[in-house]
């Protein structure tokens, strides 16, 4: 279809629109009436979310860092454990197992933990956003790591263990901020 006929196609429309719509206004009133009766309470609703309470935000945010950092240690345990179950003897291999497992409980405590704070009494949220904005959290704690700790991801041998705390508690809240924006976005009332 060429340019021209579209257009000539619409001046042929709106030199018929005023001719027609007297003859078409009874037809289409009552569906137009009842489009207007059921859009308006669904765009009411769509409206309202619940307000942001810096409260909640703060506790999922500082509840899924510290549940991250708890199942970290607990899955690399249960990875050293499974590893020795399997009979692995490469050190590196323990240590990789043991990483993996450590990542995936803590991704599951940090989501959980940051989703059930906020499904907490009325509200309720998206556990796959949840999940996501962890997951977000954890790929830019590892970049960040890569900057701060070097490319072996290890504290410098001279580093207080202080610092090494801070490190780890700065790298701890990502995913947990990751997690506590993709629950947020998606935020609603039960």
């Amino acid at each position: 279809m060429s340019i021209s006929l579209l257009r000539a196609g619409i001046a042929r429309a709106a030199r018929l629109a005023p001719a027609l719509a007297p003859a078409l206004a009874p037809a289409l009133a009552p569906a137009l009436a009842l489009l207007a009766l059921t859009a308006l309470p669904a765009q009411a609703q769509r409206q309202e979310k619940p307000r942001i309470d810096a409260g909640r935000i703060a506790g999922e945010a500082i509840g899924g860092a510290y549940a991250g950092i708890g199942g970290f240690l607990i899955g690399r345990e249960l990875g050293n454990i499974a590893s020795d179950v399997a009979g692995v003897e490469s050190e590196v291999t323990r240590r990789n197992v043991g990483y993996a497992t450590g990542f995936a409980v803590s991704t599951l405590a940090t989501t959980g933990v940051v989703y059930g704070i906020g499904s907490i009494g009325d509200q309720t949220g998206d556990f796959n956003a949840t999940l996501l904005g962890t997951g977000v959290g954890f790929i830019a704690g590892a970049g960040i790591a890569r900057l701060v700790l070097g490319p072996g991801v290890r504290p410098d041998p001279g580093m207080s263990t202080r610092a090494r705390w801070a490190t780890i508690n700065a790298l701890a809240l990502l995913p947990a901020i990751g997690a506590t924006i993709g629950f947020n976005s998606t935020r609603r009332f039960r």
